[in-house]
Order: C-alpha cells, then sequence, then structure tokens
C-alpha cells in the first residue's frame, strides 16, 4: 500500500462527548481489526464502518479519508507509548541509576509487545506512511522526558544528560525494531522474550548510565 507522502492529515474533528468517545474507540478497533485480518492494502473506510457497527457518513465525520484514519491509528499508537515512557520517567525521579533503567525498560517492552501482532501490523503501516512528523514528535517527547529524569538520579549526575538520553533510548528500540521485522530468534515465545529483552536491556542501560555517570559526592550534594 502506497500512499501520497504529502505528511500526517488531521482529523475532521475531535471527539467531545462520551459518545462520541465511544464510536471513535469502536472505529480504531475496527481499524486495527481490519488492518490484521486483511493488512493495508484491502482496509477501505467501507470496511472498518461495517465492522465498527456504524455508517460511512459517521466515520466521515471523524476522519475525511483512508489516508486520515491509518495516520490517527499509528499516532493513537505512538501516543500510548510516549505516554508510558513520560509516566514511567515521571514516577522514576530521584531514584538510582540501576533503578531507573529497569523501570524504563520493563515499561517501553511491555507497551510495544503488549500485542506484538498489532505492532507488527502497525510497523508495516509506518513504512508505507510518511509519519516522520509523528516519530519525530514521539521521539521529542520521550527525549525530553528520559533527560528530566536522569538530572534528578540518587547519587550521580551527567556532564551530558541530552547525549546520554539519546543512546539510551536507542539502545532500546534496536531490540525491539528486529522483532518488528519478524527478526527474533527461531522459535522465540514473544511473552517469554518479552521478559528476557526487558532484563537484558535493563542491564545493558544500567551498566551504560553507571559508566557515563559522574559520582555525586556529599560535599557537591550540598
Amino acid at each position: 500500500m502506497k500512499t501520497d507522502r504529502q505528511g500526517p492529515a488531521t482529523p475532521r474533528k475531535s471527539p467531545q462527548q462520551a459518545r462520541s468517545r465511544v464510536t471513535i474507540d469502536a472505529i480504531f478497533e475496527a481499524a486495527l481489526q481490519v488492518l490484521l485480518l486483511d493488512g493495508g492494502r484491502q482496509l477501505t473506510t467501507t470496511r472498518v464502518a461495517e465492522r465498527a457497527g456504524v455508517s460511512v457518513g459517521t466515520l466521515y465525520q471523524y476522519f475525511q479519508n483512508k489516508q486520515v484514519l491509518l495516520y490517527a491509528v499509528l499516532g493513537r499508537h505512538i501516543d500510548r507509548i510516549v505516554e508510558t515512557v513520560e509516566a514511567t520517567c515521571a514516577a522514576s525521579h530521584g531514584q538510582p541509576l540501576d533503578e531507573m533503567a529497569r523501570a524504563l525498560a520493563k515499561a517501553y517492552v511491555g507497551a510495544k509487545m503488549t500485542d506484538i501482532e498489532e505492532a507488527q501490523a502497525l510497523y508495516r503501516l509506518s513504512e508505507d506512511l510518511d509519519g516522520r512528523e509523528v516519530f519525530t514528535s514521539a521521539a521529542t517527547r520521550m527525549h525530553t522526558a528520559v533527560v528530566a529524569m536522569l538530572k534528578t538520579a540518587h547519587g550521580a549526575h551527567f556532564d551530558d544528560p541530552e547525549t546520554v538520553a539519546f543512546v539510551f533510548l536507542n539502545s532500546m528500540t534496536g531490540p525491539i525494531k528486529a522483532i518488528l521485522e519478524n527478526r527474533a530468534p527461531a522459535g522465540a515465545c514473544y511473552e517469554t522474550l518479552a521478559g528476557q529483552i526487558a532484563d537484558q536491556m535493563a542491564t545493558m542501560c544500567g551498566a551504560y548510565l553507571l559508566r557515563v555517570a559522574q559520582p555525586v559526592t556529599p560535599m557537591a550534594a550540598a
């Protein structure tokens, strides 16, 4: 499926009432189901509307065409991951570095691999859509959250937390990308693999943070 590469379009309107939010949720869920069953090439607004139990006209009140709908589905998926990272970073302020690394690795892997089939389908979709703006915004938000977290590390500080955060985040994305591209070890159970990857990411990233951090002496802390 190739779409015109003009950047992400925006939905016609945002749901303001509870009923509208229920309709939007139904449309998103239906779009994911059609995407999983038939792939992006076979997805049409008509098929999505039928599966969501709404009219095509209702769907068009929110999404004027297929491309806008797909961008919205992808954006919602990415927002969920970013919000998980932001919340985990905020909750980890003031913690030791190894605990920060473990909490963030567990949260990130969990968010990406909660539904691996859905994640893989959306990864393939992202390759067809020009989602650079969406991904750039997400990366900026996560980087900002990690930098803020690192600046509060218990007993340590970084001369260049921005670069450390960049390396930290990109160290985590590599293994997940391999899984989304079906390059996981042969015969791997994704549920088991998720826990193993989270543990090993925590070990790797925790060791990196400890290696590049500068200790805070009692005099400096005072």
